[in-house]
């Protein structure tokens, strides 16, 4: 870990990190509606990283701001690409990992990056984790929300229920989308858990909030989030993270997921 911390600062510098898409799937037709972007370091020296075996070394060093920065940027030429090929990657989310002021992108910011790019606001939404920022301002955290509604973008409470005020957070900010964390969704069989999915899927719907499945690896998930008013899933059982130029062929072939018995 340490030699990876060292390493950090330079591949930034060095443009060494790239953006997969997993996609989010509306689990009723298997269509595509978009996709969340998921950061992978291509390091020189240590191969393909994942998120869980650099995130931790980031946060540690106070570059998480300026990841979250770099992967808005690379979602960003993403998307020009992919419309310059006629192809739209349709809503893509984003998350940010650190919101209190002056550590994060500014709302301004975020609505530049998209102006520069030629992007509506509405390609993008934000993924705001409830647990993102235990110690600072939920007037911050409130205002930098308001902020980007205010200038078109949707956002997204991610890892719903894995924090300590969601009902608060909730109330406070007008989320678009309840996005329900995957270990909720890989107890779906146990009674306990189905409780807690079916009271938090109707209240979201209650709120006019859409609602979205992480993790989701089995068909008789599925069945259970479709009978209990969750449209909408990302997971495994539909597809793993995509390359950028998967994804893009993906969208462009009107592709429905899951997709079985061929080769992707």
């Amino acid at each position: 870990m340490d030699e990876i911390r060292k390493e950090l600062a330079k591949a930034l510098e060095r443009g060494e990190f790239h953006v997969w898409y997993q996609p989010q799937v509306e689990m009723e037709t298997g269509r595509i509606a978009g996709a969340e972007a998921l950061v992978r370091w291509h390091s020189p020296v240590h191969g393909l990283l994942l998120p869980g075996q650099f995130i931790p070394a980031l946060e540690d060093r106070g570059l998480m701001p300026l990841l979250d920065g770099e992967v808005l940027r690379i979602v960003c030429i993403d998307m020009q690409e992919a419309e310059k090929r006629g192809v739209c990657l349709g809503p893509v989310s984003v998350n940010l990992t650190r919101l209190h002021a002056g550590l994060t992108v500014r709302a301004g910011g975020v609505e530049d990056a998209c102006a520069a790019m030629g992007l509506r606001t509405d390609r993008l939404l934000f993924e705001l984790t409830e647990t993102a920022d235990p110690e600072g301002s939920e007037r911050q955290m409130r205002d930098f929300a308001g902020r980007l509604r205010a200038k078109g973008f949707r956002i997204a409470m991610d890892d719903y229920g894995m924090g300590t005020s969601t009902l608060k957070t909730l109330h406070q900010i007008a989320f678009d989308i309840l996005k329900l964390d995957r270990y909720f969704v890989s107890r779906i069989g146990e009674e306990k858990a189905e409780k807690i999915l079916t009271s938090t899927i109707a209240m979201a719907n209650g709120l006019g909030m859409e609602v979205v499945a992480e993790g989701v690896e089995r068909r008789e998930q599925t069945a259970f989030l479709l009978e209990h008013g969750c449209r909408m899933a990302q997971g495994y059982y539909y597809a793993p993270p995509l390359t950028k130029e998967r994804y893009i062929r993906y969208r462009a072939e009107g592709k429905r997921l899951p997709d079985r018995g061929r080769n992707a």
